[in-house]
């Protein structure tokens, strides 16, 4: 058996596991184009701003302590999708210091089959990583092909069933609102040039109604949301265990709330501090 197809039955044990007892998964029918384009004049442009913290932190990690910060930039614009994001953490050692600053900025097509993206990430002011390229799909559900101006003259093959990050994001809101509660995707989201990641989602049932009772999430009054945990695993290593996974509320609308990024032995928690919606400039 391939490591792909490891994977691949892997998520489908965490799925099974992650149901109440004696429940089976409910995989919604897939989606079709018209579902998909109405679903996407839902998305709102929007800024949000993430304080970073410990969630978890296991006594034998060398880790002392983690703060930072997430900005997001989501704009739904009329050729495609617009998703520009910076991390900046902060991580506290017995040696020292580490700062991490990646930024990675990302334009995908309506369609959900062409990803532009360039990724830049510095480690205490050096230069760690630096990649940038184009990524295009057959069709949807088919396979295709990432091309890297940088690192030069490098390819990486996508499998069938390859997502870009905006196309999960809207596969995972419609396979909720039609009571589906898990999705299996590879997904290509511009942070690696070495593969993609098997990428195994667990929707949780129907969170009530937002009431928007706290200034914070006010702007979200009345959108529907749910719990969304994602483990990923990544294609060019066989593996039993996720590399990580994030837990958050999902929006119908497209924002996020309550992230948490598990990396087993940590964890770290993104709380929502800003929240700004646009409106969506006329096409």
């Amino acid at each position: 058996m391939s490591a792909v197809a490891r994977l691949r039955v892997f998520i489908l044990l965490l799925a099974l596991a992650a149901l109440p007892a004696g429940t089976a998964p409910v995989v919604a029918r897939a989606a079709d184009t018209s579902d998909m384009a109405s679903l996407a004049q839902g998305l709102v442009s929007h800024k949000a701003l993430y304080g970073l913290s410990v969630a978890k932190l296991d006594a034998r990690n060398y880790r002392n302590g983690i703060a930072g910060g997430l900005s997001l930039e989501f704009v739904n614009a009329c050729d495609g999708y617009v998703l520009n994001q910076r991390f900046l953490i902060e991580t506290s050692t017995e040696d020292g210091t580490l700062l991490n600053n990646m930024v990675l900025n990302s334009w995908e097509s309506l369609d959900g089959l062409r990803f532009r993206f360039k990724m830049k990430d510095e480690v205490n002011g050096d230069l760690d990583q630096e990649i940038a390229g184009e990524g295009s799909l057959k069709a949807r559900g088919e396979a295709g092909l990432v091309r890297f101006t940088q690192p030069e003259d490098t390819e990486l093959a996508l499998p069938a069933g390859t997502a870009f990050p905006t196309d999960h994001t809207l596969r995972l809101i419609l396979m909720a609102r039609k009571g589906g509660n898990w999705l299996h995707a590879a997904i290509y989201d511009g942070a690696s040039a070495e593969g993609y990641s098997e990428v195994g989602g667990f929707i949780g049932a129907e969170l009530p109604v937002e009431k928007g009772e706290t200034p914070m999430l006010a702007p979200l009054k009345g959108q529907r949301s749910w719990r969304v945990r994602l483990a990923y695993f990544m294609s060019d290593k066989p593996q039993d265990t996720p590399d990580y996974e994030i837990a958050y509320r999902l929006f119908e609308n497209g924002v996020a709330d309550d992230i948490v990024f598990d990396y087993g032995d940590y964890a770290i928690r993104a709380t929502l501090k800003f929240l700004e919606l646009k409106p969506r400039d006329p096409c």
